[in-house]
């Protein structure tokens, strides 16, 4: 191993799976932990992990490089108390860990939890939940979002996902890692780390694709496009923002937001689109507003060309929202207007 480096091991599974995600703000993929730190020194993570408490200690007179260093183990505690990594260093340097903080992600829920002050102030964003398609509020570009998604939706057993993404920090863009292993008791449960690695890797702006739906979204202001999962019907992320005054966020209960005589429809085109359908249109579509009443829109679902195996219906839909005139600014008041 490195002396003087930080390496952060990720412990988000049973201790035989431990590995090593980056030394310093280097991303290592999922490296093995016993390649890169001695056998002599495992321990001392373990320990670490164990207590929830930092480790310090003195290395014994030996003929390894690391003999009469200083070793020093710093866990990343989570939600539940649970260690979810560990910084780890021996000898001594003048750099500090890479910024690191610990979450949990349930899928039943889409309720992810993040315990940020490893990130710094820089990464705080006044909150520590979000639910469904607001974990992507500060998502700037996360080309493998589709795969994210669809490996949390799927929960095989002992699954465990890595990636890379640009985020929207108090001082700009910054490249968040994250990396996540499911519960071997409950697979629709993962715990995770986000590790911000810009010192290493620079954040990536907007695709030329994603500019060029701003270009035509900003172009037609009553355009909203989402990313809808074809499985339970439930918007994975806005591309362009949430139609305003729409009742999506916070706990609100997903099969709550279309209008009762609405879902038949909503889950037959559901039905066409898994079928191979390549595209259709649901007109006069009301949606419930936040202040009470209705929003009406016309929705264009398009499939989406990733299905969780090849040759599976395909998992995701692409809807393009367009809201009737001035539903924007008012809910529609559908008894007014005799659609009730």
């Amino acid at each position: 191993m490195d002396l003087g480096e930080w390496l952060l091991v990720e412990t988000l599974g049973p201790p035989q799976t431990w590995s090593v995600l980056a030394v310093g703000t280097s991303p290592r993929h999922w490296k093995s932990l016993v390649r890169m730190v001695p056998g002599k020194l495992l321990p001392l993570i373990a320990t670490a992990c164990a207590s929830r408490e930092p480790v310090e200690r003195i290395l014994p007179t030996s003929r390894s490089a690391w003999s009469r260093k200083r070793a020093l183990a710093i866990p990343l505690v989570g939600v539940g108390d649970w260690v979810h990594g560990v910084h780890f260093r021996v000898g001594e340097g003048d750099t500090a860990p890479a910024g690191a903080a610990s979450y949990v992600y349930t899928n039943d829920d889409r309720r992810l939890e993040v315990t940020s002050p490893g990130l710094g102030p820089d990464f705080d964003h006044g909150r520590s939940v979000w639910r469904g398609a607001e974990s992507f509020e500060y998502v700037e570009r996360f080309d493998g979002a589709l795969e994210w998604a669809a490996t949390m939706a799927h929960s095989e057993p002992g699954a465990r996902w890595l990636g890379e993404m640009s985020v929207r920090a108090k001082s700009g863009l910054r490249t968040v890692m994250t990396a996540s292993r499911n519960d071997t008791a409950d697979p629709r449960r993962w715990r995770g780390l986000l590790v911000d690695i810009t010192d290493s890797v620079a954040p990536q702006s907007k695709s030329f694709e994603a500019a060029t739906v701003d270009t035509l979204v900003s172009a037609n202001p009553d355009l909203y496009l989402a990313v809808v999962d074809t499985e339970r019907v439930r918007v994975v992320r806005w591309i362009n923002g949430p139609i305003p005054g729409l009742r999506w966020s916070g706990d609100t209960e997903e099969s709550t937001l279309p209008h009762p005589d609405d879902l038949h429809r909503i889950m037959a085109a559901r039905s066409d689109i898994r079928a191979g359908k390549p595209v259709l249109t649901l007109s006069a579509l009301r949606l419930a507003a936040t202040g009470g009443g209705w929003l009406l829109t016309d929705a264009e679902v398009t499939p989406l060309p990733y299905g969780i195996e090849p040759q599976s219906p395909p998992h995701f839909a692409l809807v393009r929202f367009e809201l009737h005139a001035g539903m924007a600014e008012r809910a529609y008041d559908a008894q007014r207007m005799g659609i009730t």
